[in-house]
């Protein structure tokens, strides 16, 4: 028996089931929608309303649920074999996995039919052979697939709950236990780990644990006490807290990929007992909207591994964030941008294993044919299509950015550190114009990579600021960081922040002394001396764009601890950039932009950069695992105030020429 530390969740399952996903009054509802889903023709677009709707105009959304019962049926036809998809990681097989729940689902539906008896026993019986033998033998994904075979194994518990033993419910406890015991990072019980950053941000607590501990509850709420217990009163007011603005503190990828989890738990106490304890993800899933490029990939922010993937995730990384988002606010702009981004291999991958990953980004589960038709919305609620160009998204991150056409600029202060998937890119900036023009450098190829480490995550990789104190030995204890490179601070040595009270004491890099948002441009004004606070008295960013002349200028006014400190702006390309004087042409794909440094005079501009000199780090090349993708970068202009002062000015006017 478990022992929670926490308070009694406030809310708690009800006596009945199922009441994991749904409740016994959904159960018709939800087999009328697979039956009129069944109807449909699978594969290609289809003619019909949404479920509740009126109107003929042709669906995605439709063809999606043509596709989810098509996919259910022939997944629940699967023999799991429990060999595993790639057999030298272990014996999890998302194929397998989704086929068990294509066979609770079926189960679940035929209740009343001569056949529900013989479906369930089966659904069990399938369940203890993939948990009992459920086995990993390398790699760092033991946490995630054995979390979702306990996820799909509490679905079988749930819905075929009348049809169990009792030895049977011993048996499927025990064996989820033990694999969250010998393989979850959150430990077990899940007491490790935390909201803000890192793994216990995703799936393992906020829908493995939370739907075992519901689908458990009568013969062991102990579980659900402190699985619920910890996210209840640990989880939600810290969500709510840095979720106040809606941008993530991780990122556009890693922070919608961590958003999709929470909106997991907060379906999962919504459709068991309507209540949603986050109350707050909505903002976030508008600032979805704006963080994705006019060419429908996302803005290159923290850790990427969308642009390594297929191109049908590549170019649309947010469908399933954004499927989610219509599931819960049934808005019809999350809807639209789901559909603009459906591809049936989003429910059901090409690849069953480790081999995913070299495709998708949504292993595990996240969604799947059955999730897709329990969660999608009767009616969607009109929400409007045409937002601002421009938007502030404040604390903890605070950013703007502007978008129209084909062109889009992000402007970033990055008030605190998210550490993880985070980068040291305080007072970063990007800009596209119909192609990449200056964006950040290198690649994510992985979390461990010395391309990661030495160069990557380092500030000289972003359109930032350097200053290089040659007094400082270098500034931080994170043991894989070879160079002393002038940048920010890294707090705490990199590691993870555990409560949101040392997040917001400790992980302090700017503020933002303001900012000003219309169609005209915007403007952010950055005070990052916490950032620079080993190497600076004071470093205060300004970054303006005019809209109507597509120029961004930048002005750092730095002032040095150390007059002999090197001050540099760097900008990233994507292909070899000329310089002309003071004038530096930027070109990619047909288009230009031309920046002009305005201050100081006589600043020194060298292009680095080209093969063998793309990720240089103290004169080493670090360049990411092959194969190179699209925007790796040529490498970088750099922008060095020539003389030794303490106090200097930089500005760098930057226009978008066509």
């Amino acid at each position: 028996m478990l022992v929670s530390p926490f308070v009694k969740p406030y809310i708690t399952p009800p006596s009945e089931h199922p009441r994991l996903l749904l409740r016994a009054g959904d159960v018709l509802r939800i087999k009328k929608r697979f039956e009129t889903a069944e109807t449909l023709k699978s594969g290609e677009n289809v003619s019909a309303p949404c479920f509740g709707e009126s109107g003929s105009e042709t669906d995605i959304a439709m063809t999606a649920a043509a596709d989810a019962a098509r996919l259910i049926k022939e997944l629940a036809a699967v023999v799991p074999a429990g060999k595993g998809a790639t057999p030298e990681y272990g014996n999890y097989n998302l194929k397998e996995a989704l086929a068990l729940e294509a066979r609770a689902f079926l189960s679940l539906i035929s209740k009343g039919t001569p056949e529900y008896e013989a479906m369930a026993k089966d659904a069990i019986k399938t369940s203890l052979f993939l948990l009992e033998g459920f086995t990993v033998n390398g790699g760092n994904m033991g946490a995630r697939w054995g979390g979702h075979l306990i996820f799909v194994a509490s679905e079988v518990y749930d819905w075929c709950y009348d049809i169990l033993t009792d030895d049977e419910k011993t048996r499927i406890i025990s064996a989820c236990e033990s694999i969250a015991e010998k393989y979850f990072e959150m430990k077990y019980p899940p007491s490790s780990q935390h909201a803000i950053s890192g793994h216990g941000a995703e799936a393992q607590l906020l829908r493995d644990l939370l739907a075992f501990s519901i689908a458990v509850y009568d013969e062991r709420p102990d579980i659900y006490d402190f699985c619920a217990g910890r996210l209840l009163s640990e989880y939600v007011p810290e969500i709510r807290l840095f979720s106040q603005s809606g941008a993530h503190p991780q990122g556009p990828t890693y922070g919608n990929y961590r958003w999709t989890s929470f909106a997991w738990a907060e379906l999962i106490f919504d459709r068991m007992k309507g209540r949603r304890p986050f109350g707050c993800l909505e903002k976030t899933a508008e600032w979805m909207t704006y963080m994705i490029r006019p060419d429908g990939e996302l803005f290159r922010m923290g850790d990427d591994f969308n642009e390594n993937k297929s191109e049908y995730n590549r170019k649309h990384p947010l469908t399933v964030p954004f499927f989610f988002a219509w599931a819960l606010y049934g808005r019809t702009d999350f809807k639209n941008a789901f559909e603009r981004g459906y591809d049936i291999r989003f429910l059901l991958p090409e690849h069953y294993g480790m081999d995913y990953y070299d495709e998708g980004s949504w292993g595990e589960g996240l969604i799947s044919p059955v999730s897709y038709l329990l969660f999608m919305p009767e009616k969607s609620v009109s929400a409007e299509e045409n937002k601002p160009s421009c938007r502030y998204f404040g604390f903890p991150v605070g950013m703007t950015v502007w978008k129209k056409g084909e062109t889009a600029v992000l402007l970033k202060a990055g008030i605190l550190w998210g550490s993880n998937h985070d980068h040291l890119d305080t007072g970063c900036f990007q800009i596209y114009d119909g192609a990449p023009l200056l964006t950040d450098s290198g690649v994510y190829d992985s979390y461990g990579s010395e391309h990661r480490r030495q160069w990557l995550t380092t500030t000289a990789a972003h359109n930032c600021l350097t200053v290089t104190d040659p007094d400082l030995p270098g500034i931080d204890d994170y043991s894989s960081k070879k160079h002393y490179t002038g940048d920010t601070r890294r707090p705490e040595g990199g590691r993870e922040p555990a409560t949101t009270e040392l997040w917001f004491d400790k992980y302090k890099m700017a503020s933002v002394v303001s900012h000003s948002e219309s169609e005209d441009g915007c403007e952010l004004v950055a005070d990052m001396s916490e950032a620079y606070v080993h190497s600076c008295e004071s470093a205060v960013r300004t970054m303006s764009f005019d809209a109507a002349s597509g120029t961004l200028t930048v002005t750092d006014d730095i002032v040095s601890r150390n007059p002999e400190s090197i001050k540099t702006v760097h900008l990233h390309c994507q292909s070899e950039p000329r310089i002309e004087g003071d004038r530096i042409v930027f070109e990619n794909r047909g288009r230009t932009a031309v920046a002009t440094v305005k201050e100081p005079a006589g600043a020194v501009i060298e292009a680095v950069g080209g093969d063998g000199k793309q990720f240089l780090a103290g004169g080493i090349n670090y360049p990411p695992a092959p194969p190179y993708v699209a925007e790796e970068g040529w490498g970088q202009v750099t922008v060095t105030v020539p003389e030794k002062t303490k106090k200097s000015r930089i500005v760098v006017e930057i226009k978008i020429t066509r």
